[in-house]
């Protein structure tokens, strides 16, 4: 089995359970509110920076080269919607939640330790953003009334002529590494845990959405079918 379908099926349960986390069925539901979704674009900020200062470091690997992709990296547009939301000193009200912390961590870690393991949060990142990021937008952009003033590059990809396409290049790729099948394994076993990583998040963000819209409003939103 080549290495994108066994990420693809082997997460498949992960994936699964992370998009059923509270706060993101409320997301699809169009139930999101400016703080609780700045909150969410602050954990993205310390992730992807970790991510893509990590991948450049490594641009040059004989497995990580395969991949480098620098028309995916998110940080700069994540800046720009942190800009729009917290406004010009975005940078001083930032704070990096424990589960943020948590997964920065492990980005680092993997790095120094198994740099191909950064193949597995490369893949559930950008896959994930490239495969739903034109719904979430557009359900975003409802929620928060907001339209077209802005707050929303994160979900934009100027250099790529084709989502789809790109995404069926970055799978070819992901399949001609040159790795072993024990390095495979220890791939999807890490992607598994990202999957469980950004489930951590989603439950802090739940916190936060409930503070702000009431309990009962959250409740009676995820009963809806």
């Amino acid at each position: 089995m080549s290495l994108s379908l066994k990420l693809r099926e082997g997460t498949s349960q992960n994936h699964s359970q992370a998009e059923s986390a509270r706060f993101i069925r409320c997301f699809m539901k169009g139930v999101l509110e400016r703080e609780s979704y700045s909150k969410l674009l602050e954990a993205f900020y310390f992730i992807y920076s970790a991510l893509e200062n990590e991948l450049e470091k490594h641009k040059s690997d004989s497995i990580l080269s395969n991949i480098y992709f620098p028309a995916l990296y998110r940080k700069e547009s994540i800046e720009k919607d942190l800009s729009f939301f917290k406004g010009k000193s975005w940078k001083d009200k930032l704070s990096e939640s424990r589960a943020t912390q948590n997964y920065v961590n492990r980005i680092k870690e993997v790095s120094q330790d198994k740099s191909y393991l950064l193949v597995a949060h490369s893949y559930v990142r950008y896959l994930g953003d490239l495969s739903g990021g034109q719904i979430l937008k557009k359900i975003a952009a409802k929620a928060m009334d907001i339209g077209e003033k802005g707050g929303l590059d994160f979900y934009e990809f100027p250099e790529l002529k084709s989502p789809n396409e790109f995404k069926k290049s970055y799978r070819e790729a992901l399949d001609k590494l040159p790795i072993s099948s024990i390095q495979e394994e220890e791939i999807l076993e890490e992607a598994k845990s990202v999957f469980n990583m950004n489930q951590s998040i989603f439950l802090e963000l739940e916190e936060v959405l409930i503070q702000n819209i009431g309990r009962e409003k959250f409740e009676s939103t995820l009963q809806i079918t």
